[in-house]
């Protein structure tokens, strides 16, 4: 039970605090991301790393102690810096209207699966994702894509960002999902939506 709370406590925090970039993004453009992730980057992650505990730093690991999950604690946040490291990667690269969708993808289809899969999930993946996770992801990332988009393209960036989450693992930095959703999210709305929907 306390894992399942946990869970959803970090699924929640993950979701509101990337979309709380929409807000920077909106204000002063995509290089205010790439300056907060970069931040992020160079002075949270040695927090981190070298595990610094001091009255500046106490902010920092009360919201470990809340949302990460023990066997991260070796180093933690090790997430959330693959997060930043993505969406600096797609800051720097992409247009605004690409890292809105880019950014609202990595919330909360990520965010949403995860917890549809922790509460309705029957139905596992052999590498062990649920199938009423991916559906929920979907759906919920759909309805939030709508606001920007036509339907039937933000179904279709709903379905190619469940086929990202479903490949990666957390296992490694590099194919974490925080890292692969916003490049690729990014890249595939470029490529292929960018050239048949006129933004």
């Amino acid at each position: 039970m306390r894992n399942l709370r946990l869970e959803i406590s970090r699924k929640i925090f993950h979701i509101v605090s990337i979309l709380l970039l929409l807000v920077p993004l909106y204000l002063w453009g995509r290089f205010s991301i790439a300056i907060l992730m970069t931040f992020m980057l160079v002075v949270i992650f040695p927090i981190s790393y070298f595990k610094i505990k001091n009255r500046f730093t106490l902010w920092f690991w009360q919201i470990i102690k809340w949302v990460e999950r023990d066997k991260n604690l070796q180093m933690p946040a090790r997430q959330a810096f693959s997060l930043a490291i993505g969406m600096l990667i797609s800051s720097l690269i992409f247009d605004e209207k690409i890292l809105q969708i880019s950014i609202t993808s990595t919330a909360v289809y990520d965010g949403f699966a995860t917890i549809f899969g922790l509460l309705f999930g029957k139905h596992k993946f052999p590498w062990g994702k649920s199938l009423e996770g991916t559906i929920g992801g979907i759906l919920f990332n759909t309805a939030a894509l709508i606001w920007v988009l036509p339907i039937n393209y933000a179904v279709l960036i709903s379905i190619f960002v469940a086929f990202v989450e479903n490949f990666s693992s957390s296992d490694k930095w590099f194919l974490d999902d925080n890292l692969l959703i916003p490049i690729f999210t990014g890249i595939f709305v470029k490529f292929f939506i960018h050239q048949i929907c006129l933004f």
